[in-house]
């Protein structure tokens, strides 16, 4: 009797070994079912990295390329200061030479005025000297009745009075065109000051407006660089997700490579997988 149970505990036992041995079996069917599947899902990753691979290749081109664009905005904008440098530095300049140009026309204009007062002088003198010598005539032509050698001495007298009259007659009209002269030269000297400030009035607004064309160009140049780097960050939060999906796609591979390993270490196998390290995200 004792050996019919033996034998009957030892079929059930083993019927019960083979019970866990096809449980185990089914739940290591499931799992590499789900290693199938996740092998499916990994290349579909795989194809995954490969197109965040070539947007982040994209993406880093397109950082050099907005770092380049940058320096070059960057190289326009110390361009236009220095052109602003420079225009002030000539305004400075000009005001200088404006002032110097003002002061020399006042020196001008004080001498020619001066130059004139002389000459008003001198024409005064000749006057005198003219009317002196009308009032010689007149008194020689009274001595002239007195006596023929004093009327003889008066024409001769009268004779260097009238020379006389003629040289003074020649300096007044000789100081007459040195002040038109002077006149006109004050005048062209007025002129020709006027033009200059014209002229240097022109070149001024010229680098004004060329310089306010740089500075619209600049601003807009900097609005698309803003925009660029706003769809630059959109891509890389793109990129950085779809790493972050990836990252838990691979330690769910991980998990899973663990669990089939634990079935065969129950089942007295040797494990299926080697875990090299473990990924972090």
């Amino acid at each position: 009797m004792i050996v019919p149970q033996t034998a009957s505990l030892c079929q059930k036992e083993d019927k019960l070994s083979v019970s866990s041995m096809e449980k185990a079996r089914l739940e290591a069917e499931l799992v590499i079912a789900k290693m199938e599947k996740q092998k499916l899902e990994d290349e579909f990753a795989i194809a995954n990295i490969e197109k965040a691979k070539r947007v982040a290749e994209l993406v880093i081109a397109n950082v050099e390329k907005q770092s380049r664009e940058e320096e070059l905005v960057l190289a326009n904008v110390e361009k236009a200061d220095r052109i602003v440098d420079l225009v002030n530095a000539r305004k400075e300049l000009n005001f200088q030479n404006q002032e110097k140009q003002k002061r020399l026309n006042e020196l001008t204009t004080a001498n020619i005025e001066k130059v004139r007062r002389k000459a008003e002088v001198i024409v005064a003198n000749i006057e005198k000297a003219e009317l002196a010598a009308k009032l010689l005539i007149t008194n020689a032509e009274k001595e002239k009745v007195a006596d023929e050698l004093v009327i003889a001495n008066n024409d001769k007298t009268k004779l260097v009075a009238r020379e006389f009259l003629s040289k003074i007659e020649k300096v007044k009209r000789d100081a007459n065109v040195v002040v038109a002269k002077l006149e006109k030269a004050k005048r062209a000297t007025k002129l020709a000051v006027a033009e200059k400030e014209l002229v240097l009035e022109n070149k001024i607004e010229n680098l004004v407006s060329e310089i306010t064309v740089v500075n619209k160009q600049l601003s807009l140049q900097i609005k698309e660089r803003l925009k660029a780097a706003e769809k630059l960050e959109e891509m890389l939060n793109e990129v950085k997700w779809v790493n972050k999906l990836l990252t838990e796609r691979e330690i769910r591979v991980i998990d899973l490579k663990k669990e089939i390993n634990v079935l065969l270490k129950k089942q007295g196998s040797k494990n299926k997988y080697v875990i090299q390290k473990k990924v972090t995200n």
